[in-house]
Formats: structure tokens, sequence, C-alpha cells
């Protein structure tokens, strides 16, 4: 069992988080400072260890049981490890969900629920307005395994429910579309996905646990870029999927995957996770431990960045959207976005720090990100560093005319990741670039 569970720790999540928590129930940034770890015992040390080791040993007994699931422990980096672990747990506590599995990349926590939870022959109905790797993953790799994915309108309701059929696994978007910045009504989308038993599965790498609450949105599985916000800083690269404790797997049956199905016979409520685990266990694509403690440091501020971040980008967005020189800005934080209402009612009233704008032509964008001087061109995101990239013929170099259009990107569109700089200092810089053009 434990190929499939290895996860000896997943059972011991919710008493260890429960133990650090005592009888308080913790806000939010408590949780992200305190939730998975406690004091050392024997030293004192206050921080999660680096256990940097691919292996722990055990007489034989042990070892057979921890293998079996009879017991919990690690006996291989590649299917868990200590220090891993207690960022699933701290990501379990932002959530207050079931748990959480850790892997190498934001994109191998997306192929990771992909694999678990279709297989050939089936469906996904998924968002038009993607990050331009997710498009290429869904029309590249998952669909030479015989998944087919159905591309919908992001914000009309209606098409996820026509789109929908037998064979139909998931439901997948992202909570802020990347780049377009629309925002689909989240809950509206999961009522529509558990009216045919099958998971909503949201990308909330610009929210963040910090924006939305995923339970109360009806969200059912999670996954996120720890890479971005989580970590922040621009440190180390990482992903997760987060069980929020919403989808009784069970009801999923007969629609389950045969890695799933065999997961919740033996696991029932944990299947899910289960199911997550193998996948990740048998494809290697664990995180690295030395990442997994950056990000469970980067995560103790995240209260604190996100605030800072949404304010930054608000005042940003809102010189852009006067400035003579811009065609168009888009932010939801904006009361002119068509989605505003939306994103003030899902995200407690903050926004993100992703911005974009149009300045008319390739040529202007790019002497417009010639002229920055203190922002930088880079195709990463939720850096405490501002960020500038244009899209179009880079992250979306191979989409067609139409598919770019339909995902909001342009030749003349800048994304910007506002950062954490002074306000005024961006505004300066923003400022004279624009001069430039």
């Amino acid at each position: 069992m434990a190929t499939l569970l290895s996860f000896c720790t997943l059972w011991v999540v919710g008493a260890l988080i429960r133990r650090s928590m005592g009888d308080m129930v913790w806000d939010f940034d408590t949780r992200a400072i305190h939730s998975g770890y406690t004091p050392d015992s024997d030293t004192g040390a206050t921080n999660v260890p680096i256990y940097q080791s691919a292996g722990f040993a055990h007489d034989p007994d042990t070892l057979e049981a921890i293998f079996n699931g009879r017991q919990p422990g690690f006996y291989y980096s590649r299917t868990g490890n200590p220090t891993v672990a207690a960022l699933e747990q701290r990501l379990t506590a932002l959530e207050e969900g079931r748990g959480a599995v850790c892997v190498s990349s934001g994109m191998a926590a997306i192929m990771t629920v992909f694999c678990a939870l279709a297989q050939s022959g089936d469906n996904a109905v998924v968002a038009k307005s993607l990050f331009g790797s997710t498009y290429y993953l869904f029309q590249g790799v998952i669909a030479s395994m015989g998944i087919a994915v159905r591309f919908v309108d992001t914000t009309d309701v209606s098409a996820y429910a026509a789109a929908i059929d037998t064979r139909t696994r998931l439901v997948f978007l992202e909570a802020i579309g990347n780049p377009k910045l629309d925002v689909p009504d989240i809950r509206a989308i999961a009522d529509v996905a558990h009216a045919h038993k099958i998971p909503l599965v949201v990308d909330t790498t610009f929210v963040t646990p910090y924006l939305a609450q995923s339970k109360a949105l009806g969200i059912d599985v999670v996954t996120v870029a720890t890479t971005k916000y989580l970590c922040g800083g621009g440190l180390a690269i990482g992903g997760a999927i987060i069980d929020t404790g919403v989808l009784n797997w069970a009801s999923m049956a007969p629609k389950a995957s045969p890695v799933l199905q065999t997961a919740i016979d033996k696991l029932g409520e944990l299947g899910g996770l289960a199911a997550f685990k193998k996948v990740r266990g048998t494809t290697g694509n664990s995180l690295a431990v030395q990442n997994a403690f950056l990000t469970l440091k980067g995560i103790e501020t995240l209260g604190l960045r996100m605030d800072r971040h949404c304010s930054n980008a608000l005042a940003v967005a809102t010189y852009l959207s006067q400035h003579p020189a811009v065609d168009c800005t888009q932010y939801p934080g904006l009361p002119n976005h068509a989605n505003h209402a939306m994103a003030t009612r899902q995200f407690s009233g903050q926004y993100g720090g992703m911005v974009t704008m149009r300045l008319g032509t390739k040529d202007k964008a790019y002497a417009f990100l010639n002229a920055l001087n203190l922002i930088q061109c880079l195709v990463n995101l939720g850096d405490a560093k501002t960020l500038a990239v244009c899209p179009r013929r880079t992250i979306y170099r191979d989409l067609t005319d139409e598919q770019a259009s339909e995902a909001g990107v342009y030749d003349d569109l800048i994304r910007l990741s506002v950062g954490l700089e002074s306000e005024s200092d961006l505004l300066a810089d923003l400022t004279q670039a624009l001069e430039a053009i």
C-alpha cells in the first residue's frame, strides 16, 4: 500500500496540525508561521530542518511496516521527505483542507492531477484563459495521452455545463486568467461540476490562499505554482496540489480512473491524495528538499507581501489607466473591469499583483521594456521585484493569432507582475519608460 501511501505521513497530518494549534483556531498569518512544525525537542530549533537525505534507515520490520502503510515514517525522498511533509502540512493548514502533495513545479502539479484523474478516452473541460505552458501541456502531452481537452469561454458558466459528458473527469480553470485577467464565477462553476459528480480543479497561483478561500468557493482540488507568491523572491521552483476536503471521492465512481479507484478502495476519503502521491512517486516529480525549505520560509510573510502586492498593483493600474500613452489597462481591481464585482466577492476585496496594458504596437511595447530602469524584463511572477514581459512572442509564441486573442494575448500587450518596491519609485520608472516610446 505504501507505493500508494508512502505517505505514511498523510493520516497524521491532521494530528500534527491540531497539535501545533492546540485548542486555538489560528488566523491566517499565524498558521502561515506556525503550522506544520513545532520546535525540535532535542535541540530547540524552531525552523524546519533540511533533511537532505535520499533514503532513511530502519530495521527490516519497521521498513516493511512503513512500506506497507502500517506505520508512519519515511524511506525514500522520492516518495516522501520530512521537510517536504512539513510544507504539505502548512499548505493544508492555510487551505483548511484534507491534505497536500508537493511536487517539482506548478506544471508538475497540473500534470499530476490529470494523470491521477483521467485516462485515454476521457476528457476535461478547461477554461480558455490559460498560462501559455499550461495550454501547451493540454494541446501536447495531455492530448497525446488520449485525454481530450474541451476549451470553453472562461466566464460563461453555461459553456461548462454544455461541454460535460459521461467521459468528463474534471473541470479546470485559473482563478484569475493569465494574462487575460478575467475572473470566472468559481462557485457557480463548482456547482456545475458537482452536479455531474466530477471535481473542480483551480489553479490559484495568482491569488494564493490568502485572497481565495477555496473551500468556501467550492473548489475540490487546488493546484499552485509555489514558485510565485508562496515562496516569493524568485528563489525556488515548486508546485503543490491541495485536496480541500470538499469532494467525497467515492461519489466519483464509476467515473474514477483506475489509479484513483484503487486509491479510493483502499483509503476512502484520502483516495484523491493517495492517487496524487502515487503519480508523484512513480513519475519522480518530487519537490527538491532545499526548495521546500525556502518555500516554508517564504510562506511566513505571505500575508504581508500579498497586501503590498495588491496595493502597489492597484496604484500602478490606476496610474496606467489614466496615462495617454496606454491604450488599455486590465486589472480586476479597477471599477471598469468587466469582472470587478466578481473579483471583489471572491477574493476578499483585493485583486492580486498582476496588471496588463496595451501600447498599440509591438515596437512600442519593446521600446517601453528597453526603457525601464527599475522594473526587470523576465517571465517569472510573484517576485519581490516588479517584472515585465511582452508575452505574445515569448510565453505564447506558438499560439495562432486566433488562439492568442482568445487568451487575451497581443503583440502590444505588456504583463506586469507588480512587486514590493516603493510605489513612488515604480510610478517614476513607468513614467520615464512611457515617455521614451
